[in-house]
């Protein structure tokens, strides 16, 4: 039995697609689903500017192929490098720092598929896994479907769909690839098989390589093909430069593609230039001759364009490595650098809260340590950090109601909020400032607060509802200071006979307010111990507020505090 793809495999480049599909019979599953499209004669009656589609069962698979198909005499005579900025259906892949061009054929022929609702509201949370396809302009059709489909797919369903085009003209420029890559884990879903005698994928390299405002770049992974082997590259520049030095003028159809599939499943692939293999040192430079060996073209057996054309390859090669590593190392670094200084704060927040009766808080706020000192500045690196983390998140396209980044990633972001945005409150409040949640908070902690709330809804359907049996290390609330502190400056104001307070609320009201919303915390266990320390912000604000005549005696804080159940809760 063939190799099936794991339904829940995610690759992590297209090299593992292309491997996964190359040892299965999914490229020939997928070429008999579009002919079994093209034989069809509904097909025979779409409008020139509308686009056809058939839905197979591939049980052998445990797969759904979805061919794709458009129906013009002269395919050639449709292909006009025009393009349209950044079209609504593909909005989501818009960034502030980024905008795209998408074919305006293509989009056409894309938008003549939207009047059949049924098709996209079925295919947003599929039973098995989805492939799909398309030659030619239906590979057009089928590279936009799937990138509708990865936005548009239920998350918690696993059946990501995978994208196999034959023959396919390139579909956007260069800020559509970036838009891509952009997104975890989409670029490898895409696989186009390309000849080295098709001119339809060759198309638009005149405006490529011309720099024009419009170029087009390819994404995803390309298997080269010509009779005499094939080889898959997944860099753009390597793609654009294979492109323009292999083809000719002819047009394959559906049926060439078959034959020339067939031909490279039945080879024996023996490689061309063995002895040059032998004198080089580089495995790089071997393995990249190979892979032009592979695909062997008469136009590239001149030894001075061949070599000009590895020498460029292997250079992008060696640089993409260099940064990569540099990434990963700088990556590494700084990840080690906000664990040291997040473990830093953890050490702060123990001394605080056991040696001392002011609390992890109030040791911030007054600083009459020499270790209260030093966490200014375990604070303003992991600040940094975050300040940056978040930014870029921000300007990643995302789907609303889900958070731009990992799981993992925004775990990592709330505890640094929890952990850190008290520090921001006391310096606020010990400055005299007022109202830190509408005028004071930093937008970083917004976002994450956000994100966080949203990551929690999106998930809430997946895991039972569950109660803490031990009160909370970090109290949950990052901003829980900042209304202490707002509750003790209302105390102050009654105590003293001031009026401070909106028109619509009186102080009184206010602190009622407040009280219940501790309550609540404490009822879910959600705030820290140490709130109880003797000298904390919260106790002499308790102290302070008993004192009000015009409190609730019998509210349940009031009966929580003065009974001195706060003793037990731990």
């Amino acid at each position: 039995m063939s190799p099936q793809p794991n339904q829940e495999k995610m690759f992590s480049c297209g090299l593992e697609l292309a491997d996964v599909v190359l040892n299965s019979d999914l490229l020939q599953r997928s070429l008999k689903a579009i002919q079994k499209l093209n034989d069809d004669p509904t097909k025979k009656n779409i409008r020139a500017s509308s686009c056809a589609y058939k839905a197979y069962n591939d049980d052998q698979n445990k797969c759904e192929i979805i061919a794709f198909g458009c129906e013009f005499e002269r395919v050639s005579s449709v292909l006009s490098p025009t393009t349209e900025l950044c079209p609504p259906e593909f909005k989501f892949l818009q960034t502030r720092d980024n905008t795209f061009s998408i074919n305006e054929v293509a989009i056409t022929l894309f938008r003549s598929l939207l009047q059949d609702l049924d098709l996209f509201q079925r295919l947003k949370n599929p039973s098995k896994l989805l492939i799909v396809t398309g030659h030619s302009l239906g590979g057009w059709v089928a590279s936009l479907f799937c990138l509708w489909l990865l936005e548009n797919i239920n998350q918690s369903n696993r059946n990501i769909p995978i994208c196999i085009t034959f023959g396919s003209p390139l579909v956007g420029d260069d800020g559509l690839r970036k838009s891509i890559h952009n997104r975890s884990g989409w670029n490898p879903r895409f696989l186009h098989i390309v000849s080295d005698s098709d001119l339809i994928p060759r198309t638009f390299l005149s405006s490529t390589t011309n720099n024009t405002k419009n170029s087009y770049k390819p994404f995803g992974t390309f298997l080269m093909c010509s009779p005499s082997g094939s080889s898959c590259f997944n860099d753009s520049d390597s793609v654009l430069s294979l492109l323009a030095v292999t083809g000719c003028s002819e047009l394959l159809s559906l049926m060439d593609y078959r034959k020339l599939l067939e031909d490279l499943t039945n080879q024996i692939f023996v490689t061309k230039g063995d002895s040059q293999l032998h004198e080089l040192r580089d495995p790089l430079r071997a393995g990249l001759i190979l892979q032009l060996d592979a695909i062997g073209d008469k136009r590239m057996q001149e030894d001075k364009e061949e070599d000009t054309l590895i020498t460029a390859m292997e250079k992008r090669e060696r640089m993409s490595y260099h940064e990569q590593k540099k990434r990963i190392s700088e990556s590494e670094k700084k990840l080690n650098d906000v664990k040291m200084n997040m473990a830093h704060l953890e050490w702060y927040k123990k001394i605080s809260s056991t040696k001392v009766s002011l609390g992890y808080y109030d040791c911030y706020k007054n600083k009459p340590f020499e270790r209260d000192i030093k966490a200014v500045l375990f604070k303003a690196r992991l600040t940094k950090y975050w300040e940056d983390v978040v930014d870029e998140a921000e300007r990643k396209p995302r789907k609303p109601g889900f958070a731009p980044m990992g799981t993992r990633l925004l775990f990592g972001g709330t505890n640094y909020r929890r952990m850190v945005e008290p520090l921001d409150i006391a310096e606020y409040y010990k400055q005299g400032k007022r109202n830190y949640r509408t005028q004071g908070r930093p937008k970083h902690y917004k976002l994450l607060q956000t994100w966080q709330e949203e990551e929690e809804r999106a998930a809430a359907h997946k895991r039972k509802s569950s109660t803490r049996d031990k009160a909370a290390t970090l109290t949950e609330d990052s901003c829980f200071w900042a209304d202490v502190e707002e509750a003790m400056i209302l105390t102050k104001s009654l105590k003293n006979g001031e009026a401070v307070g909106g028109p619509e609320e009186s102080p009184i009201e206010q602190l009622q307010e407040f009280e219940d919303y501790v309550m609540r915390l404490i009822d879910n266990l959600a705030v820290t111990p140490e709130i109880f320390l003797k000298e904390s912000t919260f106790t002499l604000w308790w102290n302070e507020y008993k004192n009000i005549p015009q409190r609730n005696r019998r509210s349940l804080l009031a009966t929580f505090m003065e009974n001195e159940r706060y003793q037990k809760y731990i």
